[in-house]
């Protein structure tokens, strides 16, 4: 449904030198390394022939059945149908789940749309619902310590409709617990044209007190795609698609948007001729691996992977502050410390935490402060800058 926001999109090219402290893991390796450019292209040619995906019409219908006979296909058993009505047409987000082993009530979720505007969508979103096809199928017999939702919505190009209702009558009135959603939409490039960047989207948008988190998942999904992908990435807003209604609501999201923005989407001219398959199948590469690294899947012959909470699992906020800050954490159980320091390196404050909490802060007369989380081993996983303001 995007329209082009240039003028809103920040774009920062992440550079090695940049990269956080990660390194190629090779359990996620070879998962990815299993991406099929052929199964890709088969799901593209089966979204485009299905045909022109609008509200009320039998090809928007014949797609939710597809993409159900795949899931089952699969072999997955835990599929279910999100059921709303928009302009009198009835419609459904499907949505797939597969359970974690440690953390079975908090969810990755992976979306993307599956109706369209005007012509058949192979591109907007037919290259979004085919990678997270593609990722479902090399996750189904992982196991992974999170849950994962895959989630096809729909009326998605109505202004976000089949999310904004699952977001209202499921993910609110549950309370469910989100660590990440993270949308797929628009990704296949332009036919004939360089397509070696993905734009990796980040919340820069109110409510802000999720943003700071969005960003550290949205660094850390730009890393994952220069280890696993060949792309090059671009630091980009999140605006005009299905984690909006997820960003409302105070959840934290992150996304994947073509760089070269194709200028064929809602027209008829929407079809696998004029996207680029092999930009595709890059991004489906990336995609796996955020998606291996966000649900935090292990190798059952070694047990669990044993990760240590990261950069983006533990969030401090409002940067600057007043009177207190707080500590948003993501995931994690085990008990960390945050210790603050003056320019001088003198300690000004040790705090023990595991869950989120607010820091009530003695005002010292001083305006920059410095940072470090420890974990349980005495590793520092996340530094920074603290800046302190008056009333």
């Amino acid at each position: 449904m995007k329209t082009k926001l240039l003028t809103l999109a920040l774009f920062i090219f992440i550079m090695p030198c940049m990269l956080k402290a990660q390194t190629l893991n090779p359990f996620y390796q070879n998962i990815v390394s299993n991406v099929s450019y052929d199964s890709l292209l088969f799901s593209l040619e089966n979204f485009e022939n299905l045909g022109v995906k609008q509200p009320g019409t039998q090809a928007l219908d014949n797609t939710k059945n597809r993409i159900i006979s795949k899931y089952t296909w699969e072999g997955y058993n835990n599929i279910s149908l999100d059921t709303f009505t928009n302009s009198g047409h009835t419609m459904y987000n499907i949505v797939i789940t597969k359970t974690g082993s440690l953390y079975s009530n908090k969810y990755v979720i992976v979306d993307g749309h599956y109706d369209t505007r005007t012509g058949t969508g192979t591109n907007d979103n037919g290259s979004g619902t085919s990678i997270i096809m593609e990722i479902a199928r090399l996750l189904k017999n992982v196991n992974t310590e999170y849950s994962i939702r895959f989630i096809h919505f729909s009326a998605e190009e109505e202004g976000m409709v089949g999310s904004g209702h699952y977001v209202s009558n499921v993910v609110s009135p549950q309370n469910m617990q989100i660590r990440i959603v993270f949308n797929i939409d628009e990704v296949g490039g332009v036919a004939g044209f360089p397509n070696d960047t993905i734009k990796c989207e980040s919340d820069q948008s109110s409510p802000g007190s999720n943003n700071a988190t969005s960003a550290a998942f949205t660094d850390t999904l730009a890393t994952l795609t220069h280890l696993y992908s060949n792309l090059k990435t671009a630091i980009t807003n999140a605006y005009g698609s299905d984690y909006m209604p997820f960003q409302s609501n105070g959840n934290i999201i992150t996304g994947l948007y073509e760089y070269r923005e194709s200028s064929v989407p809602h027209t008829s001219n929407d079809l696998l001729i004029n996207l680029d398959t092999s930009y595709v199948y890059e991004v489906a590469k990336a995609a796996t691996a955020a998606t291996l690294y966000f649900a935090r899947a292990y190798d059952t012959t070694t047990g669990f992977n044993e990760l240590q909470p990261t950069a983006e699992d533990i969030s401090i906020f409002p940067n600057p502050f007043n009177s207190s800050f707080y500590i948003s954490t993501s995931g994690t159980q085990e008990t960390h410390h945050l210790v603050l320091f003056d320019a001088l390196g003198q300690k000004i404050l040790s705090k023990e935490f595991s869950s989120n909490c607010e820091i009530a802060f003695p005002c010292a007369g001083i305006s920059i402060y410095f940072y470090n989380i420890i974990n349980e081993s005495g590793e520092v996983i996340k530094s920074g800058k603290l800046l302190h303001v008056e009333k």
